[in-house]
């Protein structure tokens, strides 16, 4: 009976615990998420800060330089997606008149084809912004529009500033980071009895460069995705097929979802732009060739097994880290998760978690030891 009471009290305290732990990382955001997207991209510019060492500068500057070059490349690629969304732009409101005259062809085929009635059709059904002028009047202006009309505009430039200052503070952190590499590692090295020190070295080296070599392979991915995608949208007569490329390769970090979301954008636009049957099957095979290609032929050879998590995690990862932070927790899942993953296989006592985590089996430790 004492033993059933301890495992429901042990069983009850793990669940509460979790429950809270969760609770605090989602409450956390503002705080955690630029800490740990810093965390991630200083693993990644790594390599570059070593490289300008090598060439004899001093450790700030390197440091200095390392993260210059992250700002001038996220910076670029930013830049160029600002610019030619700006054409894009151009043509929208030709795309918007588009849009409504579908959306008419459609209405009428379900009042044609369907028991609902044109007025129940009619409810749901947006109308032009020239005929909603019409019927309530050019010169009428409603106060409590302009109202509305003004608090939108004041929490659009409310979440600019708030992304101005998470961008700037990830750079100070990235910075922070990599000059200060090594008093981290020490710090955490203080925990650890002297003679499993080297082993917990090795650990550190080793989580770090799950999450550097998971990156740099996604952005080569991503660069070879976009030109898979241009090539094959450009074949297939779509506008503006470069921005769409590089939005969909983009959102190709987001596992899974991120191809689907991709797809979803190309094939609307398709159908925004008036593009006929051919150009929506070319969007559709161009998706399907590029994926295949990616899945079994790229990411194989690019990535291999550098983040040996197992495809089941990886699916819950990226959802869990959905919940607890929208599209950055699913951005970060699969290093984050990787990390932990390298951590537990190499921790005698978190061994299971590591072989439960991991897609390879991994030998039963010798030594029951605990590192920690």
């Amino acid at each position: 009976m004492e033993k059933g009471k301890k495992v429901l009290f042990y069983s009850t305290l793990f669940i509460v615990g979790t429950y809270f732990l969760f609770q605090g990382i989602a409450y956390s955001k503002p705080f955690l998420a630029p800490l740990v997207t810093a965390m991630i991209l200083a693993f990644l510019m790594l390599p570059i800060t070593y490289a300008f060492e090598k060439w004899g500068m001093k450790k700030v500057w390197a440091t200095i330089s390392s993260t210059l070059v992250l700002v001038l490349v996220s910076g670029g690629i930013v830049a160029l997606i600002f610019l030619q969304i700006k054409d894009f732009a151009e043509d929208w409101e030709e795309m918007k008149s588009t849009m409504f005259e579908k959306m008419e062809e459609f209405s009428t085929y379900l009042a044609d084809n369907t028991m609902l009635e044109e007025e129940q059709i009619d409810e749901v059904t947006p109308e032009p912004e020239d005929e909603k002028d019409q019927e309530e009047g050019e010169d009428e202006s409603d106060p409590s529009e302009e109202e509305e009309t003004a608090e939108q505009a004041m929490s659009v430039v409310s979440t600019i500033m708030t992304s101005l200052t998470n961008v700037l503070l990830t750079l100070v952190y990235v910075f922070m980071f990599i000059h200060f590499r090594g008093r981290f590692k020490e710090f955490i090295l203080r925990f650890i009895p002297s003679e499993k020190r080297s082993k917990v070295s090795k650990i550190i080296s080793r989580s770090s460069k799950v999450s550097r070599h998971y990156l740099a392979g996604r952005l080569l991915l991503m660069a070879i995705l976009t030109g898979m995608y241009f090539t094959g949208l450009l074949i297939s007569g779509l506008e503006n097929a470069f921005v769409i490329s590089l939005i969909a390769a983009v959102l190709s970090i987001i596992p899974f979802i991120g191809n689907m979301i991709g797809y979803v954008i190309a094939l609307s636009l398709g159908l925004l732009a008036d593009g006929g049957s051919g150009t929506l099957i070319g969007i559709t095979v161009t998706f399907l060739i590029a994926q295949f290609v990616d899945s079994y032929i790229l990411q194989p050879i690019i990535l291999g097994d550098k983040v040996d998590v197992h495809p089941f995690f990886i699916i819950l990862s990226v959802i869990l880290g959905n919940e607890l932070w929208g599209v950055i927790g699913m951005v970060l899942a699969i290093p984050v998760f990787g990390m932990i993953t390298v951590i537990c296989r190499h921790v005698p006592v978190l061994n299971p978690f590591g072989y439960l985590f991991s897609q390879t089996d991994i030998e039963e430790p010798e030594d029951k030891n605990r590192l920690l």
